[in-house]
Order: C-alpha cells, then structure tokens, then sequence
C-alpha cells in the first residue's frame, strides 16, 4: 500500500468509520428489517476495503490483475446499489402499486440495456480504459432512472419519508458526481491513467463520505413504520392531494394496473 499517498490512506478510514457508524444506526434502531437490501450494500462497501487492500499489499497496485480483481469489487457493490436503491422506490411508492409495476420496469430497462452496451463494447478486452467506460456507463444510467423516478414523486407529491429522501438522494448525487469525474479525468487526462488513478480515488471517495454522513444523519433515528395500506384508486388517500394532481395519479395508477393485468394474462 506505499504506493497511495497517506490522505487516500486516511479517506478509506474515514470511510470504514463513517460505514461502522451507519452499521451501528442501523442495527441499534432495528432499521435493517425495514432496510436490509441497503444494509446489505453497507456490508458489502465495508468489506471493500480490506479485500482491496489485501490486493494491493499482495500483489502490487499497477498489475493488470490487480485492476480487474478491484473493478469486479466495485461491480458487485454497484449490483448491490441497484437492490438497494429499488428497495427504497419500492416502499416509497408501496400504495402505488401500477405506478411501481412502471418503476421497477424502467430500472429493469436501464439494467438490460448497460449489460448490452458493455457486450458490445468491451468484447473481452478489459483494458484501463474500458472499466472507466463500463463505470461511467453504469451510473449515467442509473442516474438518469433515478432522476426520472425522484421527478415521477416529486410530480404527483407523493410522501417520502425523510430516510428514504436522503438516501435516494444520496445515490443520485454519488452516481451524478462519478460521472462528472469520469469524464473530466478521462478527457484531460486520457493519456496519463497511473497519474490520474489516486486523483479518481481520492475524489470518488470524498463524494461516497459525503453521502455516508448524509445518510447517518436521516438514520439517527429510526426508520417510522409504514402504516400505509396498498388502496384501491378510489380511496381517501388520493383525495388527500390536489385535486388536479389527484385525478392525474389516480387515472395514472389505473391504466398502469390494467396494463399489467392484460401483460400477466395467459395468451
């Protein structure tokens, strides 16, 4: 590890202190029941670190070896990302069942299509280049599903709790920020990766804090109970709206409700 300056060095403790903590949130307020997708993604984060620098200790930091065995790290904590993130739209939008079936089939979408694009791209060639690609192509697109969902509740003024709130946001601002790194390091400094890869580390890093300490703040206190019951459209729930936006997610959530009935029906 003498190879990553001492403030990298400090932003991983800062970052297993700050993963510890939320661990503890979790737990100690009995959150992880109502959470355990994205308590699994903190695990899974947590136990980065010391696989990464049992890597790095063992076998160096510039092999091509060593890269693909710390890029498949971080694929696995992106799948987890996306379990945990879909988690949290889904029980954000739990009494909105047509508009969730919309939801899930759009990340599904997104998935299927980044899975394609890096087929298609990388062809077995997993150079320094191409894993910054497959990165940059993951979050953009997760990004952008994220956004459109976050718009999708913001439009109809649908209730979020305020965990909830934070930590899809925290998501969104972390996928937003890899992508602007990404692609001013990948633009400017295209040909100089050795140069630039502590710089990518030390600034991913800095925005991944930024998020934890986010989400150690919504979860200081426990996750409230959901006692919102999954309701026909035509019940109080949406009349406790405008009565534009009312009328707009009611016919929204009734059309999407058929469309997924007349999909699950035997042909």
């Amino acid at each position: 590890m003498s190879a990553f300056p001492l403030h990298v060095l400090i932003l991983w403790a800062l970052s297993a202190l700050a993963q510890l903590i939320l661990l503890m949130l979790l737990f100690s307020k009995d959150s992880f029941r109502k959470l355990p997708h994205f308590t699994a993604y903190v695990v899974l984060n947590l136990a980065q670190i010391p696989y990464l620098l049992i890597v790095y200790s063992t076998l160096g930091t510039s092999s091509a070896l060593v890269r693909n065995l710390a890029w498949c790290s971080e694929a696995i904590t992106l799948v987890a990302q996306g379990w945990a993130t879909a988690e949290v739209l889904r029980a954000t939008l739990r009494p909105y069942q047509g508009i969730w079936g919309l939801v899930w089939r759009a990340l599904m979408a997104t998935s299927t299509f980044v899975v394609l694009l890096v087929a298609l791209t990388t062809r077995g060639d997993w150079t320094k280049d191409k894993w910054f690609e497959l990165n940059r192509g993951y979050h953009l697109t997760f990004a952008a599903a994220v956004i459109v969902c976050l718009l999708l509740i913001r439009y109809y003024s649908i209730e979020v709790p305020t965990a909830y709130k934070s930590i899809l946001a925290g998501f969104c601002f972390y996928s937003c920020t890899e992508i602007l790194i990404n692609t001013l390091l990948q633009t400017f400094l295209k040909k100089a990766f050795d140069t630039y890869q502590t710089l990518w580390q030390s600034s991913t890093m800095v925005a991944f804090i930024v998020c934890l300490f986010v989400w150690v703040a919504a979860l200081w206190r426990p996750v409230p109970a959901d006692t919102r019951q999954v309701l026909p459209p035509s019940d109080s729930i949406y009349q406790r709206l405008s009565p534009e936006i009312n009328n707009g997610l009611r016919e929204l959530n009734e059309k999407l409700l058929r469309l997924w009935k007349m999909e699950a029906r035997p042909q």
